[in-house]
């Protein structure tokens, strides 16, 4: 699989970045679209088919300053097709980045880990 997902990030929808070719698996920015699951749609999908035959190391990086209810459904959704990446013998890091201080996307960040059973790697910048 070739093809590339960028997807631009405005004031309210983060900037997607999922390019096989480059090793690049990065969503970042603030995400509170009005339609989350329409907005991650395309997401999952292009994950979906690229976890068929994924590249022998995923490096997925989270950098996200704030994110709505609706969008850590659709995060939930996305550290899932990771998990089962990584159970399916894959190399797979989860990467969260956070803000120095910012102990609520922190925490957030281990309650992800621990509810989908997938350990992160956090990077505070």
């Amino acid at each position: 699989m070739n093809q590339t997902l960028i997807i631009e990030g405005t004031k309210d929808t983060p900037r997607v970045i999922l390019n096989a070719s480059e090793d690049t698996f990065e969503i970042s920015g603030r995400s509170f679209p009005l339609n989350a699951k329409g907005f991650y749609a395309p997401v999952l999908e292009w994950l979906d088919k690229y976890s068929e035959n994924p590249n022998k190391k995923t490096e997925f990086a989270f950098k996200l300053e704030y994110f709505n209810t609706p969008s850590s459904k659709s995060i939930t959704d996305i550290l899932k097709i990771l998990k089962i990446m990584k159970d399916n013998g894959h190399e797979v890091t989860v990467w969260w980045h956070y803000e120095e201080d910012d102990v609520d996307i922190l925490d957030l960040g281990h309650v992800f880990s621990r509810t989908i059973g997938i350990p992160f790697e956090f990077k505070e910048y």
